[in-house]
């Protein structure tokens, strides 16, 4: 199997992050987590000053043929 990362978030409608407030932003796949890890580090600097807003680094598993 071949994992995969990706960077999931986006804005929530308060500070709980319990639900969205507009629909989940997802970036990637990426093969390597540090290519996730930079990528999420990009958009959580560029959304610092906006306390509703996380991401998050996900994996996935594939199935190789």
């Amino acid at each position: 199997m071949q994992t995969e990362y990706w960077v999931v978030g986006g804005r929530y409608c308060d500070t709980s992050f319990t639900s969205m407030a507009e629909g989940a932003e997802a970036y990637g796949p990426y093969a390597q987590y540090d290519e996730a890890l930079r990528s999420w580090s990009d958009r959580s600097q560029g959304t610092r000053a906006q306390a509703a807003v996380r991401y998050s680094i996900v994996t996935t598993a594939t199935r190789t043929a």
